[in-house]
C-alpha cells in the first residue's frame, strides 16, 4: 500500500483540487492545472525521469489503526481503516492513500466539490445563528476550523423494468330520480404495460452510523458526475467503502418493484376503486456504480461523549445537522422567565 502527494510541476509544492475553478491549485506559487495537464505531466515524468510525480510512502497497522508515513516530511499519520484520503497534519501537504482504493475498491465515478471551504464556513455560521441555544464549543473558532471536506462512498443503482398489471376498476354513481335513489356501477377490465427506468438510486456504502445522518443533504445533481481520478481527492478526505453491493440487491429490487407497481396504479384515474388481479415486473439492464459524493462535515463531541454534527452537500449546499441545547443557556433562560413572571405576580398583587 502506498501514499502519494501530487506535486506542482513548477515549484514542487503540494496540489489541491479547487472546487471553485475545477482545477488543481498550488498553495505556494498559485499555479493552476487542469486534470488533463496534471495527467499529461505525470505521464511525461514517468517517461522522461522514469519515476512518478507521486512519491511513495509506507504503511503499517497497529491495533486496528493504520499508520501512514508522509512522503514529504516523514511524519506518521494515523487514520482508521476506512479513511481513504487525508492531510499531513504537520507539513500540511495533502496526501492520498492510494492503496486503499485499488482493485475492487477503486471508485467508478465522483462528483467533485463545487463549494469551497470558505463558502461552507460562511453558511455554517449563518446556520449556527439560528441555533440560539447551541453550546459555545460547537461554534468556537477552534472547532469551526475542523470543518472538513469528505467524499462519502455510495452505490448508485440503475435499471429498467418491464411491467404489466391487470385488474378491474369500478365507477360508482349515485343519483336520484323522483323519490327513488339509484346506484349505477360500471365495471372495467384494466390492463397496463410499460417500461420504467431508474437512475442513480443511492445506497450508502459505509457502515458508520453517521452515514445514515447524511440522507438529509440529498439529492445530488448526478449530471455533473465525473469519471474517477485520484487527483480529485487531493486536499480532501475520503472514506473507503465497507459494504458490498450484494447486500442491497434484494432490498433494491423490492423497492423498485413497489415503486413500479405504484406508478402503474397511478395511471388508473377517474375511477371509484381499482383492484389488481395480476402483475409482473422484470428487471433488465441493471448495474451498480461505485461513486464518491462530496460533503462538508463538522462534528462536536459533548461531555457525555454524544456526537453532534453539521453536514453540507458539497455540490448543492443543502444542509442538515443536529446541535444540542446548552443546559446552562436553558437554565439562564428559565431563570429570566421565572423572574419576569415573579415580578408581574408581585405587581399584580400590589395593584389589587
Amino acid at each position: 500500500m502506498s501514499t502519494i502527494t501530487y506535486k506542482c510541476p513548477n515549484c514542487d509544492g503540494g496540489l489541491v483540487f479547487d472546487p471553485q475553478s475545477g482545477t488543481y491549485a498550488c498553495e505556494y506559487c498559485c499555479s493552476k492545472f487542469s486534470q488533463e495537464e496534471l495527467v499529461a505531466d505525470i505521464q511525461s515524468s514517468e517517461v522522461v525521469q522514469n519515476e512518478p510525480v507521486a512519491e511513495a510512502g509506507t504503511e503499517s497497522t497497529q491495533e486496528g489503526a493504520v499508520v501512514y508515513h508522509c512522503p514529504s516530511c516523514g511524519a506518521e499519520i494515523i487514520t482508521d481503516e476506512t479513511t481513504a484520503a487525508t492531510y499531513c497534519f504537520y507539513c500540511h501537504n495533502p496526501i492520498v492513500l492510494e492503496g486503499k482504493l485499488n482493485g475492487s475498491y477503486l471508485p467508478d465515478s465522483i462528483i467533485p466539490f463545487k463549494i469551497t471551504k470558505e463558502e461552507a464556513t460562511e453558511e455554517l455560521l449563518k446556520w449556527i445563528k439560528k441555533k440560539k441555544y447551541a453550546p459555545k464549543g460547537f461554534y468556537s473558532k477552534k472547532n469551526i476550523e475542523k470543518l472538513t471536506g469528505v467524499y462519502f462512498p455510495y452505490w448508485l443503482y440503475d435499471c429498467e423494468i418491464d411491467g404489466s398489471m391487470a385488474g378491474s376498476a369500478k365507477d360508482v354513481r349515485i343519483y336520484t330520480s323522483g323519490n327513488t335513489e339509484y346506484t349505477e356501477t360500471k365495471i372495467y377490465d384494466v390492463k397496463r404495460e410499460g417500461k420504467i427506468s431508474f437512475r442513480h438510486l443511492p445506497k450508502t456504502a459505509l457502515q458508520k452510523a453517521q452515514s445514515d445522518l447524511l440522507k438529509g443533504i440529498f439529492p445530488y445533481e448526478f449530471g455533473a458526475m465525473e469519471k474517477f481520478h485520484m487527483g480529485f481527492l487531493a486536499g480532501f478526505h475520503a472514506e473507503k467503502r465497507d459494504i458490498d453491493k450484494e447486500k442491497y440487491i434484494q432490498e433494491i429490487k423490492n423497492q423498485v418493484n413497489d415503486y413500479a407497481e405504484q406508478r402503474m396504479r397511478d395511471t388508473v384515474t377517474g375511477k371509484t376503486s381499482f383492484s389488481v388481479s395480476s402483475q409482473h415486473y422484470q428487471v433488465k439492464k441493471e448495474s451498480f456504480t461505485y461513486a464518491l459524493l462530496p460533503v462538508w462535515v463538522l462534528t462536536y463531541k459533548a461531555k457525555k461523549d454524544e456526537i453532534y454534527y453539521f453536514a453540507m452537500n458539497g455540490q448543492t449546499g443543502e444542509i442538515v445537522g443536529y446541535v444540542p441545547a446548552d443546559s446552562k443557556k436553558l437554565l439562564k433562560l428559565g431563570a429570566i422567565v421565572f423572574a419576569v413572571f415573579f415580578v408581574l405576580f408581585l405587581l399584580g398583587g400590589l395593584l389589587v
